[in-house]
């Protein structure tokens, strides 16, 4: 079986962005010396948004500078050690800027669906550029911000012109609607990877696109007391790395402390827990690709621990990939 550990690369977008140390590259050196411990590559799809505002408004302050130093630095790291920096785009960095004392968030227009057609294109090539600028190789694999995924007719050609043919956006039976936050994943295949042309969620036997979905669990309500409450009795052990505040989802806390949920299979936090059984559960029906998803920002100490004994326990039964060790036909 394949494993690909994948990480989105951001800040917070919450009242307070967090800083780039806490948020993305400390927790990102706790992950790179796993990897380097255990011989494996990561995935990183990194907020291009971000890095266009970092060069933006580097040249006005001070400490975006120094933020601007500290990340570009750690992307060039990634690059040396060979791990994958793939597109993320979360489009609300258009209306978002910097103060003087910190990143004003405006999540208003979070959805690529929410701008023009002809801002759409110009975003996907913008924030194409400023990764392939970085590392020297275009990504070819996208994520939308938020699992957000936009319209595919709306940006399918402008990913075949830069040669984006991998999304890795969907999760099975994935939904959302709480404020800007909005998908359904509800008709997605039951499968772990499927060709695709119109629609992420439709299989194209001859599509040009590759849907390589995250993993997704089905979590009941003693999950979630679990996680709050081992957060409360033990926060040195559970408490994110990041020190930002997550954007608001009104509702999401309640519904799933009272009803069964479908998620994405994650790295973060208590979810990390889940790793070494979901990937037994893999194993056993003989799936032929499990996809991660984790960010710096919620790591913590107990989510390293575990991640570092799942690797441990599996990398004799399975091999952990990059995007671009795909080859596309």
């Amino acid at each position: 079986m394949k494993v690909y550990l994948t990480f989105d690369y951001e800040l917070f977008f919450g009242v307070n962005s967090g800083t780039a140390a806490q948020c993305m590259v400390e927790p990102t050196d706790r992950l790179l010396a796993i990897a380097e411990k255990h011989g494996i590559f990561l995935n990183f799809f990194v907020d291009s948004g971000y890095l266009l505002a970092l060069d933006k408004y580097s040249k006005r302050y001070p400490s975006v500078a120094y933020e601007k130093k500290i990340v570009f630095n750690q992307l060039n790291q990634l690059k040396e050690a060979g791990h994958d920096m793939q597109l993320h785009i979360h489009p609300h960095w258009e209306d978002s800027f910097y103060t003087g004392n910190g990143w004003k968030m405006n999540t208003d227009r979070y959805r690529l669906d929410q701008f023009s057609d002809e801002y759409i294109q110009q975003i996907i090539t913008s924030y194409h550029s400023i990764i392939t600028e970085l590392t020297g190789k275009a990504p070819m694999a996208f994520r939308a911000g938020g699992w957000c995924m936009p319209p595919w007719n709306k940006v399918s050609e402008t990913f075949k012109k830069l040669g984006v043919w991998i999304d890795s956006t969907v999760y099975e039976k994935g939904f959302l609607n709480e404020g800007n936050i909005q998908f359904d994943f509800s008709k997605a295949p039951q499968a772990d990877q499927w060709l695709f042309e119109r629609d992420p969620l439709e299989q194209d036997s001859i599509g040009y696109f590759l849907e390589l979905p995250i993993s997704s669990v089905r979590l009941s309500p003693l999950f979630f007391w679990n996680l709050y409450v081992r957060g409360r009795l033990n926060r040195p052990l559970h408490s994110s790395m990041g020190d930002g505040v997550p954007m608001a989802q009104p509702g999401v806390r309640n519904k799933v402390l009272t009803s069964y949920s479908q998620q994405a299979l994650s790295c973060d936090g208590y979810y990390a827990s889940l790793l070494k059984p979901e990937f037994q559960k893999r194993l056993k029906k003989q799936d032929d690709t499990m996809v991660v998803i984790g960010h710096p920002k919620a790591q913590s100490k107990f989510s390293l621990q575990m991640l570092d004994e799942f690797v441990l326990s599996v990398k004799d039964s399975c091999t952990f990939v990059r995007y671009s060790d795909l080859q596309q036909g």
